[in-house]
């Protein structure tokens, strides 16, 4: 079905909404920035849409996305849980989960739960992960520190706070990057069973319907090759 190019929405009634994840998701110059950020301008663009983007911890930008009319989200693990709260515009990735320590701390860590020892992971609220790590062996013997985003879970791993953090693997290299880190600074403890994932661009379920047509549409039209 053609769409109409007429305009549905006011360019300040329609808001997308993110957490900090370097370099994914960032806040520059007073500006929501990130590869991810730029991805969602693309189609935005494509589909002749504008939105207000605003940078949250994970909890708040999910509960404006849960409660509030024509909000996007990004990016969003698709979960059965989730499922009927939102409308999945655009699947982003692909990706599973693992716990991530520093190198220098591996040893260390890894002793810790052969001996059946206490660990401490750090874990934003409202992550995915929060259900998935259950299912690790030694679960019993972690101890969870929330934080607000995933950029601070980080920064108390570099300042060893924590023993770990839980990320995809497959980001290491720009995340290592975007930290000013050695690419072998940090390992990968465990990967998480069970944790892969499709994450994506999603709208709330008050979101103007041809809003979601629009972004789909675009969505096809710059990236036929995920479909």
């Amino acid at each position: 079905m053609l769409l109409s190019k007429s305009p549905v929405l006011h360019s300040h009634e329609l808001l997308a909404v993110t957490t900090p994840l370097t370099p994914y998701q960032t806040f520059e110059q007073g500006e929501v920035a990130g590869m991810n950020t730029q991805w969602v301008q693309s189609l935005l663009v494509e589909a002749e849409l504008t939105a207000e983007f605003e940078i949250y911890p994970w909890a708040r930008a999910m509960n404006i996305a849960k409660t509030q009319p024509n909000v996007l989200i990004y990016a969003i693990a698709r979960m059965t849980e989730r499922e009927d709260d939102f409308y999945w515009i655009a699947r982003m990735a692909q990706f599973e989960q693992a716990l991530i320590s520093l190198n220098e701390q591996q040893d260390e860590v890894m002793y810790k739960i052969e001996q059946q020892q206490r660990i401490s992971l750090a874990l934003p609220r409202g992550h995915a992960a929060n259900d998935f790590i259950k299912s690790l062996p030694f679960y019993a013997f972690i101890d969870v520190l929330y934080t607000a985003t995933t950029d601070e879970a980080w920064q108390l791993l570099l300042n060893k706070r924590v023993d770990a953090v839980v990320e995809n693997p497959q980001l290491m290299p720009a995340i290592v990057s975007a930290l000013g880190l050695a690419l072998g600074s940090l390992s990968v403890l465990e990967t998480i069973p069970g944790s892969q994932q499709d994450v994506y661009l999603a709208a709330s379920k008050g979101t103007d319907p041809e809003v979601v047509q629009r972004l789909q549409q675009a969505n096809h039209t710059l990236f036929p090759a995920k479909h």
